[in-house]
């Protein structure tokens, strides 16, 4: 019988016995298949983090957009906020630029989920797929100026 590995009895003590041994070059010590599982849930993640923020983002353009008697300093902080944050992991992550048509679909199916949670707007006053490009969302003058202060 296998004896159970280290990286199902202590998660913490695995990454660092194979950082040292990465760090060392001993190639024989390291434990292949766990790490190429884990350095494809480290990528799954990073996608994750742009579809979030892609969704809060969109979820505040909507309010912003078929709720204008309800704006606020808040969604005008969260979307400039979630703008910049999406423009620094791009810059950070660049190779997620080739999968930026998938997570705004995903994006937009959570945002419309949020603005529905956050408003008491039916669901038939959404569009039913997103209207928006990436591009637009992305600009600090696209339905919410973002490069100005806010004036309530």
């Amino acid at each position: 019988m296998d004896e159970p590995c280290l990286y199902d009895q202590d998660f913490y003590g695995w990454t660092q016995q194979q950082a040292k041994a990465l760090e060392l070059r001993r190639v024989l010590e390291l434990d292949w298949q766990h790490l190429q599982e884990e350095i494809q849930a480290l990528g799954r993640q990073e996608y994750r983090e742009l579809v979030s923020r892609l969704s809060v983002l969109i979820g505040h353009l909507l309010k912003w957009e078929y709720q204008p008697e309800q704006r606020s300093r808040s969604w005008f902080l969260t979307i400039r906020e979630q703008r910049r944050a999406i423009h620094r992991h791009l810059r950070q992550n660049p190779s997620l630029k080739s999968r930026i048509a998938e997570a705004l679909i995903d994006g937009f199916e959570a945002g419309i989920d949020l603005a529905l949670r956050e408003t008491n707007l039916p669901l038939r006053t959404f569009p039913e797929h997103c209207p928006y490009l990436f591009d637009d969302v992305m600009a600090d003058n696209f339905l919410c100026d973002t490069r100005q202060d806010w004036e309530g």
